[in-house]
């Protein structure tokens, strides 16, 4: 391989090496991205290894990162200062990568350089580190620093042979003459390094180290002076300056046997200007321990951050993926009804595409009715809204039918800030209730015929017209009279109901007086309650207005709801059927009330559902339709009330509707009634 393609696959070796760094820094180990990050690395170190046997990364004195001793070129060397915090971060001068690495082995290397600060705490020796962790291609030299003179550094290395060998080779240029006034100060910095190293682990210097630093002070113009800089720099590593005295005035004795050199006084007081030095030291190794305690606290809040993020990465693409595949439509609208979100049953339904997410749904939505989804937002922000809305098209065979539910968002404030909707396609279920509805009308229609002729014929032979009848046969028709009766009113009520739910029932309205239908209605019942020893009770307010309403329909009302009575009220029970006027609402509000066997939660959610009945009734009495209550609901809200029910079991139920008072109708004390 060429140098060129050399060159090239080093910055291509770093600048894979430097975006695993990152990519693992963001996502999970195992994370696609940052498998195929390290993979690239791997591949790239491969290709190197392939035409040399080692390869050398370190960083040099001005923290920047060499490759075989040089810079890289262009753009990618300010690439390659990216690797300099993390040779910092563990302290590493040179990192050599040899051939046959394994792919497992520099995944773990990345792992090492992005740990935390906790975990680098615990690691004493890097290479142990590597071994341990099954990194047997990748060797570490690490150095570290100390403060010796004001703004100036000194490593203290723990280097091989070859390093002493490269300084005795300085010193003795220096000896001869050869090193320029500027690089003494380099190569003295150097030579404290090894002598306060193997001083502070082992409290003496080696033969070996004593003759190299006395080749180097022989030769130097103060002598004293670089006696006196070794003990300051010896003290501020860490020494016992006991000790270090100790040294110091052993290896000024042996200089001073040399001919020319001075034996150099034992160590007096500090000068002024080195203990403003020590002081500064001091300073400002309490202000590296407090940056790194900074340092490693961001860390810990950037690593929950990082992990924050992902969790919540993770739980919105979860939500996503709900929402996209949920049967029923979703759509999302803001306070102006501009579309927030729909997922694809929603875009289906109401005929809208990505290209509409943003744009206002009444721009899309041309049906007059489907704009409610957009008005909405103003309505009780407790409850849902919910409302049955129809989608015609020009062929009527792909009309639909469509269940909103909506409900308003509000943000911390309770501002209204849009709406999420829920849309279910009922069109099968429309199409089966309204054929549901035609049975049920046609069917009462056809026997509503006969059932007139059977009854006309029953009671025309009872009132003895056509001669005289025995007394059994007589009961006999009495009996099918009645339910002939009961029969008839069962079809009447159907065909009420087809008619409520198709909109064709037609109301006779007219300004009524509320005390002579409820006077009417109870005295229709009054045979049936003595028969049960069942007393009914009037509370009519005085003075109440008349009201605009059908008389016969309101009748009807009031007849349901005191026959339901009688029928759940116990012998010698009691029924309240009252009217007041509430002022508040401006509507007359009628009741009906009994202390009867009464109904459970369940069934009061129940109660105005088409053929549902109460379970417990007396025993004695006929079970009815179901169908009542319903239809007495339809009439209410056809005059423009409400009806509801409260109710305790085994103590009673009260049924009260409500109608609006007619424009022009006073109050009690207007005297208008």
């Amino acid at each position: 391989m060429d140098e060129v393609s050399l060159q090239n696959n080093y910055v291509k070796f770093i600048a894979s090496l430097v975006t695993s760094l990152r990519k693992t820094s963001l996502y999970p180990l195992k994370h696609p991205v940052v498998v195929s990050s390290i993979k690239e690395a791997h591949s790239t170190l491969r290709v190197i290894l392939s035409a040399k046997d080692a390869l050398n990364v370190s960083l040099s004195a001005d923290n920047k990162i060499l490759i075989e001793d040089s810079l890289l070129s262009g753009e990618s060397s300010s690439l390659a200062v990216s690797l300099a915090p993390y040779f910092k971060k563990l302290n590493i001068e040179n990192l050599t990568f040899t051939s046959g690495i394994a792919e497992k082995e520099l995944e773990e290397f990345i792992k090492i350089l992005i740990a935390d600060a906790e975990e680098i705490k615990n690691i004493s020796d890097i290479n142990k580190e590597f071994s341990d962790r099954g990194i047997k291609k990748i060797k570490a030299d690490q150095f570290s620093y100390i403060k010796v003179q004001k703004d100036k550094e000194m490593a203290v290395v723990e280097q091989g042979p070859s390093f002493r060998d490269e300084l005795k080779s300085k010193i003795k240029n220096f000896s001869l003459g050869k090193i320029q006034a500027g690089e003494i100060e380099a190569i003295e910095k150097e030579l404290f390094g090894i002598i306060a190293g193997e001083f502070k682990e082992n409290n003496k210097l080696s033969a070996s180290t004593k003759s190299v630093f006395k080749k180097f002070i022989l030769h130097t113009e103060n002598k004293e002076g670089s006696l006196e800089r070794l003990r300051n720099a010896l003290i501020d590593f860490g020494c016992q300056p006991s000790e270090v005295d100790g040294l110091i005035g052993k290896m000024s004795g042996e200089i001073s046997k040399r001919p020319g050199i001075k034996p150099v006084r034992q160590a007096q007081p500090l000068p002024e200007e080195a203990e403003s030095l020590k002081r500064e030291n001091e300073d400002l190794r309490l202000k590296i321990r407090q940056l790194q305690a900074q340092i490693e606290s961001d860390n810990l809040s950037a690593g929950e951050l990082r992990r924050k993020v992902i969790r919540l990465s993770d739980e919105r693409e979860k939500i996503d993926n709900i929402i996209h595949h949920m049967a029923d439509g979703l759509v999302v609208i803001d306070a102006e009804g501009r579309v927030l979100m729909a997922n694809p049953t929603a875009e289906s339904l109401l005929g809208i595409g990505k290209q509409d997410i943003g744009k206002p749904l009444k721009e899309r939505v041309a049906e007059e009715h489907l704009l409610t989804l957009v008005k909405n937002l103003s309505s009780d922000k407790e409850a849902p809204v919910q409302k049955d809305i129809e989608l015609f098209s020009p062929n009527e065979s792909t009309k639909k039918v469509l269940r909103t539910s909506s409900a308003v968002i509000e943000d911390n404030n309770g501002n209204t800030v849009g709406m999420v909707t829920i849309l279910n396609d009922i069109t099968k279920q429309k199409e089966m209730e309204n054929l549901k509805d035609m049975f049920l009308a046609n069917v009462s229609h056809e026997l509503r015929t006969p059932l007139v002729a059977i009854e006309k014929s029953i009671s025309l032979i009872l009132s003895k017209a056509a001669g005289e009848i025995p007394e059994t046969q007589n009961q006999f028709l009495a009996i099918a009279q009645r339910n002939l009766k009961r029969l008839t009113l069962l079809i009447n009520d159907l065909l009420d109901l087809s008619k409520l739910e198709a909109g064709k029932m037609q109301l006779s309205f007219e300004n009524s007086p509320v005390e002579k239908i409820i006077n009417e209605s109870v005295e229709t019942f009054n045979t049936w309650a003595k028969t049960k020893l069942i007393n009914i009770e009037k509370n009519v307010q005085a003075g109440l207005p008349e009201v605009f309403m059908d008389p016969n329909r309101i009748i009807q009302v009031l007849n349901n709801l005191i026959s339901n009575a009688l029928k759940f009220t116990f012998e010698k029970g009691k029924i309240l059927v009252a009217a007041n006027l509430n002022p508040q609402s401006r509507t007359l509000e009628i009741s009906v009330e009994d202390n009867g066997v009464g109904m459970t939660k369940e069934s009061l959610e129940k109660i105005f559902d088409k053929f549902y009945q109460v379970g417990e009734k007396i025993q004695t009495e006929v079970r009815g339709t179901g169908i009542g209550l319903s239809i007495a609901r339809e009439i209410v809200e056809l005059h423009g009330g409400k009806i509801w029910v409260e109710s305790q079991k085994g103590k009673g139920t009260k049924f009260t509707f409500a109608l609006p008072l007619n424009k022009g109708a006073g109050s009690p004390e207007d005297g208008n009634g």
